[in-house]
């Protein structure tokens, strides 16, 4: 590391400590045997991590924190002293030590797991450990988790296909370590590195038009990329990265606002990014009307999200989406149900201020992609009186090889009906009718989801008074199907048996669900794991086990209703 880099560092240090941040002298710090790197949370998508790592720091957070502006994450918790061997544990692989990585792991990592390999592979794991050494004056240790940038590189290069971590992903992830690198160290090691990270997201790898539609990925590679611009003086990198995002930010969101990768946490993860990439644009001549446009787009985006923030104050989970905050609308302005049916969401309250009212909603509109599910037959949530009834299965990973996550994306774990030997589909889906009255809403989906040899339709009606909602499925050409209920994971069953026309529920609030049907129960399990049935996925990598109901079709119609009392 050049001497005009130990002066940044030795400067960082100075302000800290000035700053009373920094943790306690070098000399003294002792390290911990192993530094253990919990999964980041920006690999799953979560807001505020995101925000963290994309949104410049403030003046305030600066004269804080001279590091908040490196945009590394949280520190690591334990000192990273000069001069000592940085061990590093990321569960449930076993612990490496920094330079002395065994490069063929780089080609074949112990986990198979995507989301462990992209952690890995991406570097993701040196952020924390960066900007606790900067803090802490550590320039040796920097320069060795400079170092391994560089090995990494060096022992596993570019294979021009997305194999060994050189998908624009793991490439993504790597940018965001290196400019956090960079932005402590100023190293021109550096260089070469995220040139060749850059090439990846500057070509067919990039997740964007051409190549694939919008989405958020292809938004970070670009604000990453300008940072990188920003870093290296390279204006070419800069202005295309720039020219993507004004291209690509008509085509983000529908006119109502909502985004179209079908998930209700990527509302709020795309809303926040396109603010950020507005910010940045901001900076550049010429861009004034794209960034008004921008800006206009994420307020939109801004109140559909409001609408997929259940009463409880929690985001209803459709799609791959975690039980996370939501945000309040303003109540004076907004109305009572919303319909995008170029994305395919209605949803429906009564109240704004009432945390008892009733919500639902109900899934139709385009095929599945991106973090979509297969839950366009019509597919339920609902709420009533303070309690979540049906909901949606959330996010357990992002693992294709594995079976939670085959269930996660799947029919049989959303609120649909399924015919008999029935596969979702891409078959269209779109709104046949509707009712709004003043205490109940009628809406009727009809579908070839699961082909047109089995064509469906769907009504739904939800009562403000009764607290109930009744769903009536129709398959005129199939003779047999099913509907699948999946409860939220605190009722517990309390009456009802197999065959039975009537289930009961308690709610340890002390609310009761009476489920009747005109169709016949087959069953109601919870936590069989061969293969998944009755899961519920709070959070990534957390599975609770809830009841999964399946009634089935008696005669040509069959109607289900569920009341809260």
């Amino acid at each position: 590391m050049g001497e005009k880099v130990r002066r940044k560092i030795a400067g960082i240090a100075v302000i800290a400590l000035a700053a009373g941040i920094l943790h306690g002298s070098s000399a003294a710090a002792e390290a911990a045997d192993v530094h253990v790197i919990p999964i980041d949370p920006v690999l799953t998508e979560d807001p505020d991590a995101l925000l963290d790592l994309y949104r410049a720091g403030t003046v305030r957070a600066q004269l804080a924190d001279p590091t908040a502006s490196a945009r590394c994450g949280a520190a690591a918790p334990g000192p990273v002293p000069d001069g000592e061997d940085i061990v590093v544990k990321l569960s449930p692989a076993a612990p490496f030590t920094v330079g002395k990585i065994n490069p063929t792991t780089w080609r074949r990592p112990p986990v198979a797991d995507p989301t462990w390999r992209m952690g890995y592979e991406g570097l993701m794991w040196m952020r924390p450990l960066a900007r606790r050494a900067a803090m802490d004056g550590q320039t040796k240790s920097l320069d060795a988790l400079v170092d391994q940038v560089v090995s990494f590189h060096a022992k596993n290069p570019d294979p021009k296909s997305n194999s060994y971590g050189w998908d624009e992903g793991t490439a993504l992830r790597r940018l965001e370590t290196e400019n956090c690198l960079y932005a402590l160290t100023g190293s021109e090691k550096l260089r070469k590195p995220i040139f060749n990270d850059v090439n990846v997201l500057l070509g067919f790898r990039y997740y964007g038009p051409p190549y694939a539609p919008v989405h958020n990925h292809g938004l970070m590679a670009n604000l990453q990329i300008i940072r990188a611009g920003d870093h290296l003086h390279r204006a070419d990198w800069t202005k295309r990265a720039s020219d993507r995002l004004v291209a690509e930010a008509p085509l983000a969101f529908s006119k109502r606002g909502v985004i179209w990768e079908q998930a209700s946490q990527y509302q709020v993860v795309n809303a926040d990014l396109w603010d950020q990439a507005a910010r940045t644009l901001a900076e550049s001549p010429g861009t004034g009307a794209a960034v008004t446009s921008i800006r206009r787009s994420v307020a939109n985006a801004r109140t559909a999200f409001t609408w997929m923030t259940e009463p409880d104050g929690k985001i209803v989970q459709i799609g791959d989406s975690e039980k996370i905050d939501g945000e309040a609308a303003n109540p004076s302005r907004a109305p009572r149900t919303f319909r995008d049916d170029q994305t395919g969401w209605i949803i429906g309250r009564w109240s704004w201020t009432d945390p008892k009212t009733s919500y639902y909603t109900i899934r139709y509109g385009p095929s599945r992609r991106a973090h979509g599910h297969h839950d366009r037959a019509g597919g339920v949530t609902y709420t009533a009186k303070g309690v979540r009834v049906l909901v949606g299965p959330g996010k357990y990973n992002y693992d294709r090889k594995n079976n939670f996550y085959a269930y996660q994306i799947s029919a049989q774990s959303h609120n649909v009906p399924i015919p008999a030997k029935g596969k979702a589909g891409n078959g269209a889906s779109t709104v046949s009718g509707s009712v709004a009255q003043a205490a109940a809403h009628a809406w009727t989906i009809k579908n070839t989801v699961y082909g047109t040899g089995r064509a469906h339709s769907r009504n739904v009606n939800v009562n403000r008074d009764a607290s109930r909602m009744t769903v009536t499925d129709k398959f005129p050409k199939a003779q047999l199907w099913r509907q699948y209920w999946h409860l939220d994971p605190q009722w517990r069953r309390v009456s009802g048996v197999k065959n039975g026309k009537t289930l009961v529920f308690a709610h340890p609030s002390g609310r009761k669900l009476r489920i009747t049907t005109t169709g016949a129960v087959s069953g109601f399990v919870k936590g069989i794991t061969r293969p998944p049935a009755g899961w519920h996925y709070p959070s990534f990598g957390n599975r609770v086990q809830a009841y999964e109901i399946v009634i089935r079709s008696t005669a040509p119609t069959l109607t289900t209703t569920f009341t809260v009392s």
